[in-house]
């Protein structure tokens, strides 16, 4: 259970458009202890070249500063997860691969990935010893505690132990919550109770009392932060951002965007503008500016009247 001198590990979940190289940067150099992966497709990585293959660009580390890094992957077929893994263990060498249980969107559930393979256990069990069988790093899995009955992941999450599995990231919703529900944190307390494995807990944290508050409850010593990370990478410091850090953020965060994509890059960094700029005076007018900027002057222009 939770000792008041083991320190808390912070998390950065796996978000598909988020979470790419620029932002891993920005999280780490304000005290994100481990990061997470966009979610790469095993598919897309084994059958295509591996040549400018979009989906390993995804599984990149930023630099070698990034230590602790896990690789999210997701699809149904154990031999194509299996090679997936491989080939990123050769190539990227993270700290270990993650399998992703646990995204929710009507795109997955019609594609048979993601939180609706929980339907399927049997399946998971055949995708986690055949990636087992391939790699010799730590093998992670993140899920929903159920599709609509919180109570399934005490059935499952044994069996998925007893398969191999070195980790469970446990999103404290089902997959009927979305991300509106409230988190079932007494399902994740019994699962540390139940398991011998690590147990990550993410679902519902937005503030550093949020942070204390389920690291007590479940006893869990590392805890993932998703959604309440956009905007605002200082929650893992636990500090309030005064205006000249967050137009410091900015700045660098756009900057590495483009270093790393170039002037393209910058399109998709117009969600984490808007973003950085919620809650902030003239933020609606501001924000309808940051979803039409191309260029680092653009975004300077906006910041300009923040000052």
């Amino acid at each position: 259970m939770f000792k008041s001198n083991e320190k808390i590990k912070l998390a950065l979940a796996p978000m598909a458009g988020i979470t790419d190289k620029s932002f891993r940067q920005i999280c780490v150099e304000n005290g994100a202890d481990i990061t997470w992966s966009e979610m790469v497709s095993a598919e897309g990585l084994t059958r295509q070249s591996l040549i400018d293959n979009k989906s390993l660009a995804l599984a990149e580390k930023f630099s070698l500063a990034e230590k602790d890094y896990w690789v999210q992957i997701f699809g149904d077929n154990p031999s194509s997860m299996a090679q997936a893994a491989k080939i990123i263990e050769e190539k990227i060498k993270p700290t270990g691969i993650d399998i992703n249980l646990g995204c929710p969107v009507k795109k997955a559930q019609k594609a048979g990935y993601g939180a609706i393979q929980i339907k399927n256990i049997p399946q998971v069990i055949k995708i986690i010893k055949a990636i087992k069988k391939e790699i010799s790093l730590p093998l992670s899995l993140k899920t929903r505690v159920g599709i609509e009955n919180p109570q399934e992941i005490l059935e499952f999450a044994p069996q998925l132990e007893k398969a191999g599995l070195d980790q469970l990231v446990v999103h404290a919703r089902t997959l009927k919550g979305m991300f509106h529900e409230t988190p079932h944190w007494k399902i994740v307390k019994e699962l540390n109770n139940i398991l011998k494995i690590p147990v990550i807990y993410n679902g519902g944290i937005k503030t550093t009392e949020d942070i204390k508050f389920y690291s007590q409850k479940t006893g869990c010593q590392t805890l993932m932060i998703g959604q309440a990370v956009i905007g605002n990478p200082w929650i893992f410091q636990a500090r309030r951002q005064g205006l000249h850090i967050l137009i410091k953020t900015i700045i660098r965060h756009a900057e590495l965007v483009q270093k790393y994509y170039g002037d393209h890059g910058l399109i998709t960094f117009r969600t984490h503008l808007a973003s950085y700029l919620k809650g902030h005076p003239n933020a609606k007018r501001l924000r309808r500016q940051a979803v039409q900027i191309e260029t680092i002057d653009d975004i300077k222009q906006i910041l300009e009247i923040l000052k």
